[in-house]
């Protein structure tokens, strides 16, 4: 029989009330985080379809793009699919175009995959070329403005309201209206002068 002596449990129970403490105070793992794009120029998207077509973003001109990492074998890509789909839904008739880039499965596993997938995204093979959309971790998400420059990379899985993936079309959406309304000649922002 083992005796335990009262007051290194109490210790021993206190040091693990902490440290569950500060396991709760640190942010999570999969948690999306959004950085500037900082990896030089953007790359071009280029990418071979799943139906081996060549796709080719010179249509994409005057939209912003989603272009979504994954792999079969990432839990938290698959996972993310549905919330992208919702997000696509809820920008429809706006000029966002999403694209899910897989990231080196056989053709194979991805046709297994293609029955799950959202029918409102396109899927892309990741081309043997585009070498500069190599990353780390799975998901990442580039987030392209409608001069298709690469703005933002989003690293980790979008939480169940699309952030911070939400936020970074919200922006840049109001970024082209108000650049669309300058080149009209419409002032961007609307400014009362109130006198005395």
């Amino acid at each position: 029989m083992i005796s335990l002596n009262p007051g290194c449990v109490a210790r021993c129970l206190a040091a693990g009330l902490m440290a569950l403490g500060w396991l709760a105070a640190m942010p999570s793992a999969q948690a999306a985080q959004a950085v500037r794009w900082s990896a030089g120029m953007t790359p071009v998207l280029a990418f071979d379809t799943l139906d081996g077509r060549r796709f080719d973003s010179a249509g994409l001109m005057g939209k912003i793009v989603v272009a979504n990492f994954w792999a079969v074998w990432c839990a938290p890509c698959r996972e993310e699919l549905p919330l992208l789909a919702q997000l696509a839904a809820s920008t429809q008739g706006q000029p966002v175009e999403y694209l899910l880039v897989n990231t080196g499965d056989s053709p194979s596993a991805m046709e297994k995959m293609r029955s799950r997938m959202p029918s409102n995204l396109l899927s892309l093979r990741l081309a043997a070329d585009a070498q500069d959309f190599r990353f780390s971790s799975l998901p990442a998400t580039v987030v392209f403005d409608t001069r298709m420059r690469a703005r933002w990379v989003v690293r980790g899985a979008i939480d169940a309201q699309a952030e911070p993936l939400r936020s970074l079309i919200a922006a840049l959406l109001a970024e082209a209206n108000a650049n669309a309304n300058t080149r009209a000649g419409k002032p961007a922002h609307t400014v009362l002068l109130v006198g005395n």
